[in-house]
């Protein structure tokens, strides 16, 4: 019975990865959008800002990847020193991704990343612009941990979907410490640029 089970376990797993879609020393660059979903008392409950994310990817091996991602995010409906405002920020978040599935249209993966930026705020009114802005904004800290998936539409083009969890921190400010924390579902296109054909 056991080894009925080892053997049919490696026979999923072969068929899993016997068909990979893309290989070592493959490139490819991704650009995708989230939206924010949160709430604390500092932002109202739901969808509150988006995050655009540019980013490229390598692969170390036929399933794990390095991707370099950038990222501006803006949050609205927030209150910094009771005037209504919001923020810009930019950050560059190394990940690393694993695909537990790869076959030749789709991939399953896990990834986790952590990054650092900037972070920017100001009043919706700038005439109530003052110095609590100036305190609050600065350096920041980004974590994420994600499952997703790609689906490709011919060897180099697809579609990626990522349901991440995102905790940014501001890292410089004595006066705030917890930007965001959420789930943030992302889609985005992804072009590979150095495709392996199958044999």
């Amino acid at each position: 019975m056991k080894n009925t089970l080892f053997l049919s376990v490696l026979l999923v797993l072969g068929l899993l990865n016997g068909f990979g879609q893309s290989k070592k020393n493959d490139f490819k660059l991704t650009v995708s959008a989230l939206p924010l979903f949160g709430g604390s008392e500092d932002f109202e409950s739901g969808i509150n800002g988006y995050v655009l994310k540019p980013g490229i990817g390598y692969f170390i091996s036929d399933n794990t990847s390095i991707e370099l991602n950038f990222s501006y995010a803006t949050l609205n409906d927030l209150k910094v020193g009771n005037i209504a405002s919001y923020y810009n920020s930019y950050a560059f978040i190394p990940t690393l991704r694993n695909s537990f599935v790869n076959k030749e249209k789709v991939r399953i993966f896990a990834e986790i990343g952590f990054g650092l930026g900037t972070i920017k705020y100001d009043a919706n009114n700038t005439n109530y612009r003052n110095y609590q802005h100036d305190e609050v904004s600065g350096g920041i800290s980004l974590l994420h941990i994600g499952l997703g998936a790609n689906y490709y539409f011919n060897d180099n083009f697809g579609l990626e979907v990522i349901i991440p969890y995102i905790s940014s921190n501001n890292i410089t400010s004595e006066n705030t410490n917890n930007l965001y924390a959420g789930i943030g579902p992302t889609i985005g296109l992804t072009y590979k640029l150095n495709t392996k054909k199958l044999q």
